[in-house]
């Protein structure tokens, strides 16, 4: 342990040196004798006057001491700043709008957390008091040229810390980033732990016609009017919560965001944010309808520190807070974001959905599946746990809820009613049935759900369709199948063991039941055991239920801190049961997993109705729609089926239902999980009334190798225009909506 630590400050020193070395290199020069001597000793310049940086066809790069970066589109004469230019112009810019930055600090004492804008601190004229009661100038921005662009430090002298921004201007968009490896920071008092970089650049006057887009489940729109309510905030991680930060309030998930991308526009054009670099360490901050500036921004907050969070009791009073501790280190991670104006009719969530899902195209991530698949989904719920007792001794087992024979009898009576099968999930078939287990399941599956014989007689009868055997990689209770609960778990940034309070399929917290996040080092290895049980039972599919939702840490090495790198191990599972001969499935999946797949269980259909969201739109299914087989979270045990089935038509989706075969009175997981609403004889009829009597099946076939271009809904009626030129008008209302196509009774769709 002593030999880690020393190697670790003899890696944050030759990194220290490293930065000053890069800094002589790219700014020759000597420094001006000042607090922080020591960082700048390469430093030419204290403000850079040379107005015009880099241009090419489409964009010129300037740099104004005083306005900071900004960038001019040449045939529209449109510009973009890192600060609220036209406010700047006129005199009546403040700190907020003038920063090109913000950082948070963590004070090493104290344990506080404090956000500072560069403004306020590095601006000529801006004073502190040091130690020994001087008035020091903190006035200290220095730049100078990189390829294709611009680095400008800002020296954040109270704090002792230097951070670089970049600017970058490529063919067809402009890039600014930050190599954290570069930022220099004192750490005796403070440390850094995030920095949200030029928080104004993407960002819209307030008015009625102005916009804010966020990917919060399948995605979200804030008007940017003011109101009396005061400025909307929001602020939340890219991939969702990291599995590694206990969270010891409330374990209840809230929608994540999927997808690296968010946006400004308004009637005449807008700036889609695509975050290309460390995304699973980055945040997305909005501050809408801020009266006090007039703007309404949209902006990343990198995370160059990782942390973990904690509860404590407040002077022994029965009163308990949280409070966070961040990493020693520095993450070394290169964090990015790519901006790509938009003009007239694709300035907006529209325009934006189709330009991250070219990009994705050109990026070869985004491919087409050619796998025929059916216009349903049902998962089977294996087993649950119950409490026996022999002879007055309580003890747990599993009961089946579904076995295999009970599925294909099921699927027979599908089939017969709906002259179709569906897709079919097999879910917490493992060795803890609902609840996390071993790894994958464990190597073979209980008998309790059936024999061998039993399983490949399904397998058999769904040759027509595609059956897949889900296999949760992610989360375990206990040791088997090759990995250990008490030496193989991933640590938090604090090295604790990485305790994991996972929600149930119908998104209900489980705070009973302690989970552990398997060691990063482990993950690929995970994933070729469920390859090779799936071998073992000569199945065609297979199902990776969390790995496509959970984005995780692991600090027991520094290559996995702040989710580093999942992307790539995600992928590389996905892929390598696809070499093999599989077809893949993955669950509210973030956008790699999305990619690599080939159909995507439980698909946002909400954006998880935050306050400050105005409406929602299906900027997910619009990205992804006829490239991936998307189906919406269970219809069944939804609080509204009706409305999820609505939704379902509007966004293309097909529909997925859970289903056991019969009700278990004595289950533990009953709250949790909901098993009263997914009893199959109670949902026979309802399935057939929707895929045949209200023609489903139909409208699902007419739009499912389409891609869905356009979105709009007007007074609760969504109209859904598909790229083979289907139009469809949905009731999103529990009331009679009038539309374009006469009247919609609540919640009835018709192809205009």
């Amino acid at each position: 342990m002593q030999m880690k630590i020393v190697k670790k400050q003899m890696l944050r020193i030759l990194a220290f040196v490293m930065a000053l070395c890069l800094m002589v290199i790219c700014f020759a020069g000597c420094g001006e004798e000042t607090i922080t001597n020591a960082y700048k000793s390469g430093m030419n310049e204290k403000v850079y006057n040379k107005e015009l940086i880099a241009s090419n066809s489409e964009y010129r790069l300037k740099w104004d001491a005083e306005a900071r970066a900004v960038i001019y589109e040449h045939k529209s004469g449109s510009y973009w700043s890192d600060i609220f230019y036209e406010a700047f112009k006129d005199g009546s810019i403040g700190d907020n709008g003038s920063s090109a930055l913000n950082i948070t600090v963590v004070n090493t004492k104290t344990l506080e957390w404090d956000t500072v804008t560069s403004a306020s601190v590095t601006e000529d004229g801006a004073i502190y008091t040091n130690e020994a009661g001087e008035m020091v100038d903190a006035g200290n921005i220095y730049c100078g040229e990189i390829e294709n662009g611009l680095r400008v430090y800002y020296f954040f002298e109270q704090y002792k810390i230097a951070v670089p921004i970049d600017y970058i201007l490529e063919e067809n968009h402009i890039k600014i980033q930050i190599d954290s490896s570069l930022i220099m920071e004192d750490g005796e008092e403070y440390v850094l732990s995030s920095v949200g970089v030029a928080p104004n650049f993407c960002s819209v006057k307030n008015s009625a016609d102005a916009n804010i887009f966020v990917p919060a489940g399948n995605g979200a729109i804030i008007n940017c009017s003011e109101t009396t309510e005061g400025t909307l905030s929001y602020q939340a991680p890219i991939y969702g919560r990291d599995a590694t930060i206990r969270n010891p309030i409330s374990r209840q998930d809230d929608e994540a965001i999927r997808l690296p991308v968010f946006g400004a526009y308004n009637s005449k054009q807008g700036l889609l944010g695509i975050v290309e670099g460390a995304v699973g360490s980055t945040e997305i901050n909005v501050e809408a309808a801020n009266s006090r500036t007039g703007y309404s921004t949209v902006s990343p907050v990198f995370l160059v520190r990782g942390y973990d969070e904690f509860m404590y009791e407040y002077y022994g009073q029965n009163i308990f807070r949280t409070t966070k501790r961040v990493n020693d280190d520095i993450s070394g991670q290169v964090f990015s974001v790519a901006y790509y104006p938009l003009y007239g009719a694709d300035a907006d969530y529209n325009g934006m959905a189709k330009k991250y899902r070219s990009y994705l195209e050109e990026k070869g991530e985004l491919k087409k599946i050619e796998t025929e698949t059916s216009p349903y989904s049902v998962t089977f719920l294996g087993g649950t746990n119950t409490t026996q007792s022999f002879f007055g001794i309580p003890y747990k087992e599993i009961s089946p809820l579904t076995t295999f024979s009970q599925a294909q009898e099921i699927l027979k009576t599908l089939k017969k009613d709906n002259g179709i099968l569906p897709e079919v999930r097999l879910m917490g078939y493992g060795d803890n049935g609902l609840r996390a287990g071993s790894i994958a399941g464990g190597s073979s599956y209980p008998s309790v759900y059936g024999s061998t014989s039993d399983l490949e007689d399904l397998m058999s009868f769904c040759k027509s369709t595609n059956l897949f055997l889900d296999n949760d990689i992610v989360f375990y209770s206990k040791s088997g199948n090759g990995f250990s609960v008490s030496g193989d778990m991933a640590k938090t940034a604090i090295l604790y063991d990485a305790e994991v309070y996972p929600t149930s399929p119908t998104r209900v917290k489980d705070d009973a039941n302690k989970y552990y996040a398997l060691g990063r080092d482990y993950l690929i290895e995970a994933g070729d055991a469920a390859i090779e049980k799936a071998e073992d039972y000569d199945a065609k599919a297979i199902s990776f239920s969390t790995l496509g939702s959970t984005a995780y840490s692991d600090y027991n090495d520094n290559k996995y801190i702040n989710r580093n790198s999942i992307e790539a191990d995600a992928k590389k599972i996905i892929e390598k049961a696809k070499k093999n001969g599989y077809l893949t499935a993955v669950a509210e999946a973030n956008s790699y997993a999305a990619c690599a797949a080939d159909v995507v269980f439980d698909a946002p259909s909400t954006s998880g109705d935050y306050d400050v969201f105005t409406y929602d739109v299906p900027f997910y299914q619009m990205v992804f729609h006829s490239y991936k087989s998307l189906y919406t979270e269970s219809v069944n045990i939804a609080q509204n089926p009706d409305k999820e089935i609505a939704k379902a038509v509007a966004y293309g989706m097909g529909l997925s239902y859970y289903i056991t075969d019969g009700y278990e009175g004595k289950s533990d997981d009953l709250e949790e999980y909901k098993l009263y609403a997914t009893v199959f004889e109670d949902n026979q009829q309802k399935i057939k009334t929707t895929m045949v009597d209200k023609g489903f099946i139909n409208i699902y076939n007419s739009v499912k190798d389409a891609t869905l271009d356009n979105y709009t809904i007007i007074n609760g009626v969504a109209r859904s225009v598909f790229s083979n030129g289907v139009v469809i008008y949905t009731n999103l209302l529990n009331e009679v909506a009038n539309s374009s196509v006469g009247n919609l009774q609540p919640y009835e769709f018709k192809i205009g």
